[in-house]
């Protein structure tokens, strides 16, 4: 966890080669822990190869690699179950973020509204990204972003 959380600073730093080495680590690390799943702690459930995925995708997405983030986003998210409704609201939102900042204002729209709900409801991070989401539709001249900032305030 120390690892991932270690390349997401990278990310937001802009030092990729950093960031996907530690990734790698990271994803080295969890397959070994895996090996002793007797060991294991019972939270490690989680890191899987779909959680790799949506790091990876998070990871791209700070640094500014828009086509690799929607690709791994969009392809984590899609293995991600439903019953995981927090969970979906952020990474969606992200990929919704990552629509925007490509350009694709009608991908993003679709992304984000399903999660609007959930997203208020169950995580606030997943607000504030589909606000700066709505902001970045906005400063691109989409009228999308008229309609994500109705949805959010209706889901208030």
């Amino acid at each position: 966890m120390a690892a991932q959380m270690a390349a997401r600073g990278h990310a937001l730093a802009g030092t990729a080669d950093q960031t996907h080495a530690l990734l790698d680590e990271a994803e080295t690390l969890i397959s070994g822990a895996a090996e002793h799943s007797e060991d294991e702690p019972a939270w490690m459930y989680f890191y899987d190869e779909m959680w790799f995925t949506l790091q990876r995708g998070m990871a791209e997405l700070h640094l500014s690699n828009r086509g690799q983030a929607v690709e791994l986003l969009a392809s984590g998210l899609n293995r991600l179950p439903d019953s995981y409704r927090r969970d979906r609201a952020w990474y969606a939102s992200c990929l919704a973020r990552a629509h925007a900042k490509a350009g694709d204002a009608e991908a993003s729209l679709s992304t984000a509204l399903p999660v609007v709900t959930d997203a208020v409801r169950l995580n606030r991070h997943a607000v504030k990204e589909l606000a700066e989401t709505a902001g970045e539709l906005g400063s691109r001249g989409a009228p999308h972003a008229v309609t994500l900032r109705d949805a959010l305030a209706a889901a208030r």
